[in-house]
């Protein structure tokens, strides 16, 4: 069964929020925009300013889908949509990651971002295939 992952690219002042996965997780070590699972017949958008509340205690503006595509690791199956955000603040708190950093987004190379993020990424860096789709 393949899951939908509501992925946050969450921007404040020209920056965009990453998020490591912390040891004992699935993808440990990992950088990854941060979000989460939508559950059955929830709207992609509402998932992710509820999976951000609940992660970080960051509120969140979803403004919109910026991709959609499928990914599958050794675990699973996944359908990623990558969600363009605004946060008022960078004030957060961890509860599910144990590092996070606001990069700009060509620096999103600088870190070893999981499997699933890394066309997502490129999108947001506007990298040699895609336009930067932050404006």
């Amino acid at each position: 069964m393949r899951v939908r992952v509501a992925a946050g690219v969450i921007r404040h002042d020209g920056r965009v929020l990453i998020a490591r996965r912390s040891p004992g997780q699935k993808l440990a070590g990992f950088w990854e925009f941060p979000g989460g699972k939508i559950e059955d017949g929830e709207d992609p958008l509402d998932a992710l300013v509820r999976e951000i509340r609940e992660e970080f205690l960051l509120p969140v503006k979803a403004l919109r889908v910026l991709t959609e595509y499928d990914h599958s690791y050794d675990f699973g199956d996944l359908t990623l949509i990558g969600i363009l955000a605004e946060a008022a603040s960078r004030d957060l708190t961890l509860h599910v990651h144990d590092q996070s950093v606001w990069v700009l987004p060509g620096e999103l190379d600088r870190y070893e971002l999981a499997p699933a993020d890394l066309p997502l990424s490129a999108l947001v860096a506007g990298g040699s295939d895609a336009p930067c789709v932050l404006s």
